[in-house]
């Protein structure tokens, strides 16, 4: 008993997430909903046409008598006593019916004539009702047979026909002690009233109402999300890829909506990444067209002057042509830093990666630039660990990095103090700082170092202090790398901090 009712639970979690599961199947299957929901309507709508027929006033309601049950009922009293007597092979199975029919005809309930005639007719046996002696037996049987042929059913409609039952003849050929003998058992057959009724159309167009209405109810919230979903790709057709579908439920549709919506986003994505670049195309253009025209009007200028022989006299002379050959520089300077940065954000690019010793790049670097650093008073400190430390890189393009790094640092330092270079390994990376005293930096001046031809003072005058385009070349060459590259401003120092991958000696 107890093994009973731990069952139950068992069969209730069972039955519990076949009921979760069949639900979670119509949601994602549109088609399992509509037919769900057509099998539901049509079933409404059949339970409203047999509720409604109590209140329809014109149906038409007819009776019959059915006589078809009390017709086998005499046919299978003559086959049993015909039965009995051929197997007795005796008349007195006969007798005995024919003499119960006479006690129910005394006690006046419904009795059947019974008589068993031989093959002239003669009656040779008789319930008391039958008062022929000599009947025609080919006939009898005619007439057994066309009743049987024009009454198969033997209904009758009432009130529309008025008759009274016809009498109802068995049949049986018996061969009983030689003698070929013909048994008839007939009575009027007991009727059965069956009540019918008519309703006309009008519960097949309830039904049809019904299921029309329901059926249309319970669809209204998927019509609306595909009108919802109708509406919203118009809308983006018209440009408005900012809008949006609002999801609703987990089936085929809700799916669409979610692939339009991903749809719009990406090509909203895709127009915003255009514009952007097309903006900084003109950008670059523009900032081009200036720091190239700049250091041109200049070198134009003082040729003019020359051309002209607007000197005073040969010192004055030399220092125009001086002035003419460093503007010409920098306007190389310019074109190199400008060619290096679009070939560097070339796509194809490739980078010729060898196994590098960070520690004495670095080193040859700073001896390199010690003498630029004192002649503006700076001095380097660096910290580097003993330990040689390699990274796989384009020596001659980490090499740019890292003098941009410096040479910004001996520019933009102040005067007098020290310039510190820090190298150090980490567990998966390699960690180089370079750091100089530094005028106040704010977190969106931070933000636009790497940023092309940026500038912390925006006015223009000048190329003197560079291309703008230095921090931007570092960055991309860093990122070709797949290291990181940032800057931050603390103290009163401006941090310069570069993680590149390591790598075995």
């Amino acid at each position: 008993m107890k093994k009973i009712f731990k069952l139950f639970p068992y069969l209730f979690n069972k039955l519990k997430k076949f009921i979760v599961k069949a639900l979670k199947k119509i949601r994602q299957s549109i088609r399992i909903q509509l037919l769900t929901t057509f099998i539901l309507c049509a079933f409404l709508g059949l339970l409203a046409a047999k509720a409604s027929i109590p209140f329809i006033l014109n149906i038409k309601q007819t009776a019959t008598i059915d006589y078809s049950q009390g017709m086998q009922q005499i046919n299978l009293q003559a086959q049993r006593a015909a039965d009995l007597a051929i197997d007795e092979n005796s008349v007195e199975t006969l007798q005995q019916m024919i003499e119960s029919e006479n006690v129910k005809l005394e006690m006046k309930q419904r009795a059947l004539k019974v008589f068993v005639t031989d093959e002239s007719g003669k009656v040779l046996y008789k319930t008391k009702q039958m008062e022929e002696q000599q009947i025609n037996v080919h006939n009898k049987i005619r007439n057994v047979m066309d009743f049987a042929t024009n009454h198969p059913l033997y209904v009758y409609e009432i009130p529309a026909i008025e008759h009274s039952a016809q009498e109802f003849i068995a049949f049986y050929p018996l061969t009983i002690e030689g003698e070929n003998l013909y048994l008839f058992v007939s009575g009027i057959p007991e009727g059965m009233v069956i009540a019918s009724s008519t309703e006309g159309l009008i519960p097949l167009f309830i039904a049809i109402a019904v299921f029309t209405f329901s059926f249309f109810y319970i669809t209204k919230r998927k019509m609306n999300q595909i009108e919802a979903l109708a509406k919203g790709v118009m809308e983006m057709a018209k440009g408005n890829l900012a809008y949006r579908i609002k999801k609703k439920g987990i089936d085929e549709i809700a799916l669409l909506t979610e692939n339009v919506n991903h749809m719009a986003e990406a090509i909203m994505t895709n127009i915003e990444k255009e514009r952007r670049i097309e903006k900084q195309k003109n950008e670059l253009i523009t900032n081009v067209s200036h720091d190239l025209r700049t250091p041109l009007t200049s070198i134009m200028g003082y040729l003019r002057i020359l051309r002209e022989g607007r000197y005073d006299n040969r010192e004055q002379y030399e220092e125009y042509i001086k002035i003419a050959f460093s503007k010409s520089e920098q306007l190389k300077n310019l074109i190199d830093d400008l060619f290096e940065y679009t070939k560097l954000t070339n796509e194809n690019i490739v980078l010729s990666m060898q196994n590098v010793c960070i520690n004495e790049l670095l080193d040859q670097l700073i001896e390199e630039l010690v003498p630029q650093a004192e002649e503006r008073n700076l001095v380097f400190d660096k910290n580097f660990q003993e330990e040689r430390i390699y990274a796989s890189v384009d020596s001659e393009k980490i090499v740019r990095v890292f003098d941009n790094l410096l040479m910004n640092a001996i520019k933009y330092s102040t005067s007098g103090e020290a310039i510190k270079v820090s190298l150090k390994k980490q567990i998966n990376s390699i960690q180089i700082c370079i750091a100089n005293h530094s005028e106040q930096f704010t977190n969106e001046e931070l933000g636009n170092l790497f940023e092309r031809f940026y500038k912390k003072d925006q006015s223009r005058t000048s190329v003197s202090e560079g291309s703008g385009l230095g921090l931007a070349i570092a960055k991309s060459i860093v990122e070709l790398h797949a290291g990181i590259i940032h800057a931050n401003y603390e103290d009163g120092m401006l941090q310069f901090t570069i993680l590149l991958p390591i790598s075995a000696p």
